[in-house]
């Protein structure tokens, strides 16, 4: 069974499933080249219904093609979905990215495993740190937190607030893909 959610972004929303599509890691998705043989992916890039797709535990969050309707979209996706991710589906597993070296940018990471991500991930999103240097924490948002109108808002309202009261040495905390 998929349950669909709407995000914080109206551009995106999260199919979510009753069991784990990931096993390890997770994934973004912004063209048909990078779907490195993910059907469902492949198949709705193919279709024009999307710009991104983040795959992660147990969701894939979407957001739509530029023009399109969610309204029109919505159970193509769906079909595509259930089709692609059934019983005998063999979950994902994804390499992780990050392996940093340094204290400080260890405990950040800690902070926002610990503490952030899981808020983020109840809205189809992810937020990964990039690097940290001079006071400066660089983040990645993905999924649906990628464009979304109060994303600014929530870095440095909740974000930072959280990372610099965890990792006093933090004094900012900048996303890399704002667009």
């Amino acid at each position: 069974m998929i349950t669909v959610t709407d995000t914080p972004n109206p551009e995106s929303k999260k199919f979510l499933f009753d069991f784990n599509i990931v096993e390890s890691g997770s994934k973004e998705i912004k063209s048909i080249k990078e779907c490195s043989d993910i059907k469902f992916a492949e198949k709705i890039f193919a279709l024009g219904l999307s710009e991104l797709i983040y795959i992660d535990t147990n969701f894939v969050t979407i957001k739509k093609a530029a023009g399109k309707n969610w309204e029109e979209i919505k159970q193509d996706i769906l079909n595509i979905l259930l089709e692609e991710i059934n019983a005998d589906f063999k979950p994902f597993s994804f390499a992780k990215t990050t392996d940093f070296k340094d204290e400080i940018s260890k405990r950040i990471e800690e902070v926002l495993n610990e503490k952030i991500r899981p808020a983020v991930a109840m809205d189809g999103g992810d937020i990964q740190l990039k690097s940290y240097k001079d006071g400066v924490a660089e983040v990645m948002l993905k999924g649906s937190c990628a464009g979304c109108p109060s994303s600014v808002v929530t870095l440095k309202q909740g974000v930072e607030r959280m990372i610099k009261h965890y990792v006093p040495e933090v004094h900012s905390v900048t996303a890399v893909n704002l667009e």
